[in-house]
Order: C-alpha cells, then sequence, then structure tokens
C-alpha cells in the first residue's frame, strides 16, 4: 500500500518484530507509537512480521489493534511470569523426559483468544518466523496467505506457538510432519522481495540480556543473531544500495550499545553514499528503520521481570518510537 507520511511518501511498509521473552513488551511500546503515527497519516503496513514473542505480537496487532495487544501484556503482568513459565512445570517434565523445561500451555492459553480468521481475512499479511529442527535449524518463514493456513486459520496457532518455543524452554510444535521451534532472529529478506519501501525493525536488545540465557541458546543466538542478521544486512547493502538505514539509539555510548546496534553501526559507513530514490516518478526514500529500547530494564528479561517492568517498557517503548519516528518523517 502506498502511503504518505507527514513529511514523506513511506511507500509500501513492513514492520518486523523481534523476539526477547518478556523484553517484547518495548515493542508493544513501538508498535503503539506507530499506529498512533499511522492512523494520523492514513498509513496502513502490508506486512507485519514476527519472530518468537514478536510473532505473537505481531499476529495480534493484525487482528485487532494496539489497545487489546497491550491489554494482554499487563494481563501477563498481573499474573505474573510464572502463568507462562511455571516452575512446577520442570519437575513433571524430568520426570516425564520431556524436552524443555516449561510446558505450553501458558502461550496457548493468550493463543486461544486470538481470532485467526481475522488474521487470514486481514489485508495486512502476517510472516511468523521458525526454526525447522527437522533440517537443521534452517530459518523458515511461515505466511496467512499459504494455502494451508487460508484452509484451516486455526493452524496458525501452531505456527506462532512453535516461534515462540524457546529451545530448552518451551517444547517444539509438530508442523506438517518437521519439528519447528521458536525463530530466535527475524529475516529482512521477505520484506525486500516484496518490494517494501520502508522496513521497520523492533528490537527488543537489552545489553546485559545475552548473559541471562542457557548455553544451548546462547549457541543459537550467536549463530542466528550475531552472524546472520549481520550477513543479511550486508546483503541487503550490497545488493539493495537505495536502503537508508536509520537507527534510533545509534548515538548512545558504545559500551552501552546491544552486540546488534554495535554491528549495524559498523556497516553505517558502507552506505554514507547509498542511493536513497527507488525512481523519481513515486520519489519514495527507501529506509530501514530500527527502533531500540534505549534504556535497559534490569528486572526485565527473557523469563522473568518485576512488577512494573512490563508497564513501563510499554511506556518507555512509546516515548521513544514516537519522539524518534516523527524526527525522521516529518
Amino acid at each position: 500500500m502506498k502511503a504518505k507520511g507527514a513529511g514523506m511518501n513511506l511507500g509500501k511498509v513492513g514492520i518486523i518484530m523481534s523476539g526477547g521473552g518478556f523484553t517484547g513488551a518495548f515493542s508493544v511500546g513501538f508498535i503503539k507509537a506507530i499506529w498512533k503515527i499511522f492512523r494520523k497519516n492514513g498509513i496502513q503496513p502490508a506486512i507485519i512480521q514476527g519472530a518468537s514473542i514478536g510473532a505473537m505480537n505481531a499476529a495480534k496487532t493484525i487482528e485487532s489493534d494496539e489497545k487489546e495487544l497491550i491489554k494482554i501484556w499487563l494481563d501477563i503482568e498481573k499474573k505474573k511470569a510464572r502463568s507462562i513459565f511455571n516452575w512446577l512445570d520442570i519437575p513433571k517434565n524430568i520426570f516425564n523426559r520431556g524436552n524443555a523445561l516449561y510446558l505450553n500451555k501458558g502461550v496457548m492459553q493468550i493463543l486461544d483468544k486470538y481470532d485467526f480468521q481475522k488474521i487470514i481475512s486481514s489485508p495486512i499479511e502476517l510472516q511468523i518466523v521458525t526454526c525447522n529442527e527437522s533440517r537443521d535449524d534452517e530459518l523458515n518463514i511461515f505466511s496467512s496467505r499459504q494455502e494451508i493456513f487460508v484452509k484451516n486459520p486455526h493452524l496458525l496457532k501452531d505456527a506462532i506457538l512453535a516461534s515462540a518455543a524457546i529451545p530448552g524452554i518451551l517444547s517444539p510444535i509438530n508442523i506438517n510432519g518437521e519439528m519447528h521451534s521458536d525463530g530466535i532472529i527475524f529475516s529482512i529478506q521477505p520484506l525486500i522481495q516484496a518490494e517494501c519501501d520502508t522496513i521497520i525493525i523492533l528490537l527488543n536488545d537489552q545489553a546485559a540480556e545475552r548473559d541471562r540465557w542457557d548455553a544451548r541458546l546462547s549457541r543459537l543466538l550467536h549463530r542466528h543473531y550475531n552472524n546472520e542478521v549481520s550477513y543479511e544486512f550486508k546483503k541487503i547493502l550490497k545488493r539493495n544500495k537505495n536502503y537508508r538505514i536509520e537507527v534510533s539509539n545509534i548515538d548512545i555510548e558504545e559500551e552501552k550499545k546491544p552486540s546488534i546496534i554495535k554491528r549495524i553501526s559498523k556497516l553505517m559507513g558502507t552506505i554514507k553514499n547509498a542511493v536513497e530514490s527507488i525512481g523519481q516518478e513515486n520519489s519514495v526514500t527507501r529506509r530501514i528503520i530500527i527502533l531500540n529500547a534505549r534504556t535497559p530494564i534490569p528486572t526485565l528479561h527473557t523469563t522473568g521481570f518485576e512488577i512494573g517492568d512490563i508497564k513501563a517498557a510499554i511506556e518507555q517503548g512509546c516515548d521513544q518510537g514516537y519522539e524518534f519516528l516523527k524526527k525522521i518523517l516529518d
């Protein structure tokens, strides 16, 4: 969908909502800010992609709006972290020789309230990122436009559940005879291939968060989060030199930058002379806009939080996102 912002033409818009467990609350704030600006300017994204908790956020955003998404998160905060990660599950899973510490029931209870037919019928395409464990953790992208979901919308629940299944924490999900688990990281390429002019990436990365993951997940994060994202950005800049990258907290102190922001910072120099227009006839500047949490909340992490953390993350994301987007879009 072609859409005009306050001071520019955004063209076709794609949004990526990344993972991070409970740190996904930052993205909820970002999406609140985005929707505020988009409604004011008559903008509707063409695609929203989600990985891990981002898949749950993306699906709910498409199904209803950011207000309903915020309600879900505040309800999670009210019920506390054990509503998703209940330590009482651990001895049960060990006794039953399960392949994860916790049961998926907490996530399933949330997804049971989603209207998957509305997602299928929406003009906004939902993309869900998973790792296909049956194919050596190959990155996989499900789309709400695929026939399997159009015929049976409820199967989207399995895809979202799989994307949120953190390895070793929640059990993988069988989809069409293959085991899928947490998407770990997003994939920009499908949005490039869909010819999105503006791609907004919502990160929930906190600098200290990397130390909280277990050894198996840390290896996956290093492989996907640090290596593949950096590599994918390099590919995009090489093949699509008409994209300009805007990062919300690129100017913060070097030692406080999350690893992914440091890597993107290094890549910024390679695009200073990039061509910014894809065609004079529509005057669209192609951009990749990256929003990331500016101020970490020490007690908010992948599998836990303290009361007040969720609300604080949403508010911070909204304020930061609105301030930055207004600055670059006006």
